[in-house]
């Protein structure tokens, strides 16, 4: 079995023998294909060109997928995970062409790993495939190769492509990035039941690598399965930056006037507070919600209120400001001293 890529991926060598010259491939790239590397190019889309339709022929065929562009920084994420699949069949080429040297042995590690896991990343962080080749530390334009050692236990494949195991990958990402995004990734394997923490920290104790350990336990100590998003995740990790706790998530209200139940993203209790969290998708789309949802939110919303509930909302955008958290600080604060 090897690991396909959902997305059509194509070389230059293979442009030029379906009939391309260079100044066709530029004004493609105008078009439907979108370069991810030197060589390597992504077919973003069927065109009206028919010129090009040997390009995107497997699409409209079904047996590729549409690149689907959010036009924000989802598409740097979906980039990224297109290059790890060309990354992954570049070397599939050179083990099975008889003319060319094997490629030295290596691991999909960190971000790259996560993608091929399905794992959530919150939002762009690298721009590298990122593996593990024993004793090599370098940085190249497109690709990070740290030389960690990976024991076999911590190693897995996935469609014929050697990954860290879902447990290692977790424990790489918060050791290597901030408490957001490995948090995000986290909160979403618990949530699917994919792994636990126990078993998490019990990969984390195998390590030979003790670089940034505490950093990891938070990390995993923070996460929770019952948040649902990355936008909460985030929200939660910000919540422990600014000192506040109490914050329950996804908390049910039975609403009998509203004839149905009133769900919230977090709930603290002593302050009479809800906070709800807007994700990345209202930031750069608009809600993207139908007119009657938005009306029967309003009065979700209205219905908490009602009874005695502030009701904060949060915007992906202010997620990384800090006055929505300082308000709601002082907000618990407040709340604190009026009940001493």
């Amino acid at each position: 079995m090897h690991f396909v890529s959902m997305y059509k991926l194509v070389s230059t060598e293979e442009i030029v023998r379906l009939g391309f010259n260079h100044s066709d491939i530029r004004r493609a790239r105008s078009c439907c294909l979108r370069r991810l590397s030197r060589g390597t190019y992504l077919v973003r889309h069927v065109c009206d060109q028919d010129f090009h339709r040997p390009l995107w022929a497997s699409i409209d065929e079904k047996v590729h997928q549409v690149f689907i562009e959010h036009g924000d920084m989802r598409d740097q994420v979906e980039e990224l995970n297109a290059s790890v699949m060309a990354h992954y069949a570049q070397r599939s080429d050179r083990l099975t062409d008889a003319g060319k040297s094997n490629p030295p042995p290596e691991v999909f590690s960190h971000i790259s790993a996560a993608l091929m896991h399905s794992l959530p990343v919150a939002y762009p962080v690298t721009h590298q495939v990122e593996v593990v080749r024993p004793g090599i530390n370098r940085r190249f334009k497109s690709i990070h190769v740290r030389g960690s050692r990976i024991p076999r236990s911590h190693r897995t494949t996935i469609g014929g492509a050697e990954v860290t195991t879902l447990e290692r990958t977790l424990i790489d990402v918060a050791r290597s990035y901030n408490l957001d995004i490995s948090v995000a990734m986290l909160d979403d394997a618990l949530r699917r039941g994919l792994t636990s923490k126990t078993k998490t920290f019990e990969t984390l104790a195998q390590c030979l690598e003790k670089r940034n350990v505490s950093k990891v336990r938070s990390a995993i100590d923070l996460s929770d399965p019952r948040r649902e998003s990355p936008a909460e995740s985030i929200a939660a990790v910000r919540f422990f930056q600014h000192g506040i706790t109490g914050m329950e998530p996804q908390i049910m209200f039975r609403a009998e006037s509203l004839h149905s139940d009133v769900r919230v993203d977090f709930r603290h209790q002593e302050a009479r507070l809800i906070v709800q969290i807007d994700g990345i998708g209202k930031l750069y789309l608009g809600s993207g919600v139908p007119r009657e949802e938005l009306e029967r939110e309003r009065h979700r919303e209205q219905w908490l209120r009602d009874r005695g509930w502030r009701v904060v909302r949060i915007s992906w955008k202010e997620l990384f400001q800090e006055a929505k958290f300082e308000e709601i600080r002082r907000a618990i604060r407040a709340a604190q001293k009026i009940q001493a």
